[in-house]
């Protein structure tokens, strides 16, 4: 009983750390933001291998920024029929704006297939700041204003963004959109907070083409899983810094994944953290709360129900500021779902221990150690 207690006040550490951190932010984002660099040119880099019907809505918000130069590559495959549709209509809409398509090939074996493309991407790639995210990202039409704001802080190598997530129709996307929108934002604060960044997020990765050169170029992440985090690594072992911006974005989650496809997206996300930071992964028992509420309640809930009454409110307060962070109110009509949610996450953090094997765009890859792929 004692050690379960013990979980339980640890948790209330994390949640207070995560709700102090995540305050902090909020107060960061609401200061003007510097306007002496919106003035360089940015290439928008987009790998769309596999990218959806909603691929022309996304891609629509990058096209609409309020900068004044800025370019979007779009690299396809030969049988993305909605990227390259896409392209064209997007085309229509904004006459004015360059938008090229450019065709990749199939992934190679025991390379990481998206990295491949903006590897093709960036040799046509004409400005000196680069912007890359995900083909399933949204942005607000002052994001670049923002990047490019932010990427002008001294000893600033590369700019990342929290994001939110859209959930689909599924009971499954829903569960995932709810964790997302409540906790992992959380996490990278305090993060952010106590130290500094090592790493960065697939979502935005902003940063100058000379200090991709420098660290490596795209080709030194070829094998890797996870290109996102270690880009950010090896701009900090540059000697140079990565910040957290001030816009948020928001990730579109497959509309119509079911629990399959849901597992295993998450299953891949959580062995990747595993080889990337194993440390960290095994400590986060540490902020699984809702587990530790539910055990006491079923173990001894009579002398530790007020323990863990306490600490299922700071969960739901932590994970309601949370999603306002990083702009997905619609979440606080579901929080009372986030129990459900954080208990499929801890299913998914014990499974992530059996098995080194990922799902990941069709194919199937093995992950060695830290991080690289093994086909």
């Amino acid at each position: 009983m004692l050690a379960l207690g013990a979980l339980l006040v640890l948790c209330w550490l994390y949640y207070a750390a995560a709700l102090a951190a995540l305050v902090r932010s909020r107060r960061v984002s609401s200061l003007a933001l510097r306007t002496s660099s919106a003035s360089l040119g940015v290439s928008l880099l987009k790998p769309a291998v596999g990218a959806g019907s909603e691929f022309a809505d996304l891609l629509r918000s990058h096209a609409n920024q309020d900068y004044p130069e800025f370019e979007i590559l779009v690299g396809v495959g030969a049988g993305d029929r909605d990227a390259r549709s896409a392209v064209r209509q997007l085309r229509t809409e904004f006459p004015n704006l360059e938008i090229k398509l450019i065709a990749c090939p199939d992934a190679s074996p025991g390379c990481n297939g998206k990295v491949e493309v903006l590897e093709r991407l960036a040799e046509h790639a004409c400005n000196p700041i680069w912007v890359v995210s995900d083909d399933d990202i949204r942005v607000p039409p002052r994001y670049l204003q923002a990047l490019c704001s932010e990427l002008s802080k001294p000893n600033t190598g590369l700019v990342t963004c929290l994001y939110g997530a859209e959930a689909g129709v599924s009971l499954a996307s829903q569960l995932q959109a709810i964790r997302i929108n409540t906790e992992f934002a959380a996490q990278v604060l305090i993060a952010h907070w106590m130290q500094e960044l090592r790493f960065a997020l697939g979502s935005t990765l902003a940063f100058r083409a000379e200090t991709l050169a420098k660290a490596g170029g795209f080709g030194s992440l070829r094998g890797l899983i996870g290109d996102d985090y270690h880009l950010g690594a090896k701009v900090v072992a540059l000697g140079l810094g990565v910040d957290l911006s001030t816009v948020s974005v928001s990730t579109r989650l497959p509309r119509d994944d079911g629990w399959r496809e849901t597992w295993r997206r998450e299953l891949r996300w959580s062995r990747t953290i595993r080889k990337q930071r194993p440390a960290g992964h095994a400590a986060l028992p540490l902020t699984f709360g809702t587990l530790w509420t539910c055990i006491a309640l079923v173990v001894r809930p009579e002398m530790l129900w007020p323990l863990a009454a306490i600490c299922l409110g700071l969960r739901l307060a932590t994970g309601a500021i949370a999603a306002l962070r990083v702009g997905s109110a619609d979440t606080l009509r579901t929080l009372w779902l986030v129990p459900v949610a954080d208990l499929w996450a801890c299913a998914v953090w014990v499974c992530s221990y059996f098995g080194n094997r990922v799902s990941w765009a069709g194919r199937k890859l093995y992950i060695g150690p830290g991080g690289r792929i093994l086909e």
